[in-house]
């Protein structure tokens, strides 16, 4: 579902609605919707403090006979973005048909009506809720395809006399698809990290505690990183996160507690039921990392995990996502949306 405007103007040419958008911030770029030929597609997106989750596409196109006669104008200026755009996205996209429509003239036609701009709503978010909305969203949305994707068993015995047991275990685990099951470990230990990460470098960025310690903070950086912090290719943030692992929970713990005064491991030392069990959450994502450590660096492969058990180290992911979250959005008083 999308937000889909256009401003017929009273009198404009393609160019002079071209600079206007290139006056605004857009960018050229392609489009998969098969438009009119002469159509210029147009793209702004707003990095500045996550201020944008969609951003607004801006199309030119060439008006068809039928909607000539709206105001007589050969060209047209259509915006979109969709549903799950942010505010300042919807914002963006009403500016570009407000100012264009005073500058231009014209009619609006489109889904609020003859006229009418897009609805805003009351807007609470903060850099940091923006900020660690779309590293989660971005994070849930791979898990999620994991899970579809995951092949099902290609040989699945089930015991039915007790003295085949260990026979029908050695079968089950020449199945080839627990071996995907544990190469995808490493996979699901890099969206932890990324996570985590991610969210580091997000909350260094804004945190009260950590912008004091930048202060006085002392690191040793090559030219080539000055130059690509000039040209705006790394962060201040990206540089303090490499001096840490976050796939390492002492590291990551490490990073948390001395930029930004938060014991990590402490939110994660809660009992959760994951799969049939109720574990230690921090004692689980642990062995989890350690699992992968083998795999990586021993070929380890474990021909006892299946599908479940993978499925069941998302879950601990997930859980452990969720509970930072939850401490985080106590901590900032915010609330970090969920796709």
């Amino acid at each position: 579902m999308a937000r889909d405007i256009t401003l017929y103007p009273r009198k404009a040419s393609q160019r002079e609605l071209s600079d206007y958008l290139k006056s605004l911030g857009f960018e050229r770029c392609d489009h998969f919707w098969d438009w009119p030929k002469g159509t210029l597609n147009y793209f702004w997106f707003e990095h500045k403090d996550f201020k944008s989750i969609d951003g607004v596409s801006a199309d030119i196109f060439p008006v068809s006979d039928e909607d000539l006669k709206i105001t007589e104008n050969k060209w047209a200026l259509h915006v979109r973005n969709i549903y799950s755009a942010s505010w300042h996205d919807v914002k963006m996209l009403n500016h570009v048909l407000r100012y264009a429509r005073k500058k231009f003239g014209g009619t609006i036609k489109g889904d609020y009506g003859i006229n009418r701009y897009a609805p805003l709503w009351k807007d609470e978010s903060t850099p940091i809720s923006r900020g660690l909305s779309a590293i989660y969203q971005k994070v849930e949305q791979q898990i999620s395809a994991v899970k579809y994707s995951l092949p099902e068993p290609s040989i699945e015995l089930k015991p039915s006399n007790v003295k085949i047991d260990k026979f029908i275990e050695f079968a089950n685990g020449l199945d080839p698809a627990r071996v995907i099951y544990n190469g995808l470990v490493p996979f699901a230990v890099s969206m932890f990290e990324f996570f985590f990460s991610q969210s580091f470098q997000v909350l260094i960025k804004y945190d009260p505690f950590a912008l004091k310690k930048r202060n006085s903070h002392k690191q040793n950086i090559d030219f080539s990183t000055v130059l690509e912090l000039q040209n705006e290719q790394r962060t201040f943030e990206s540089i303090i996160a490499e001096a840490f692992t976050f796939q390492n929970l002492n590291q990551l713990n490490k990073a948390y507690k001395e930029w930004l005064n938060i014991d990590v491991r402490e939110i994660l030392f809660k009992k959760k039921k994951i799969g049939a069990s109720i574990r230690y959450l921090e004692n689980r994502i642990a062995e989890i990392i350690q699992f992968r450590h083998g795999i990586i660096h021993h070929f380890a492969i474990d021909s006892k995990l299946t599908k479940a058990d993978y499925i069941h180290i998302l879950q601990a992911i997930e859980l452990a996502i969720a509970e930072f979250i939850h401490f985080i959005e106590k901590r900032y008083n915010i609330k970090v949306e969920v796709a």
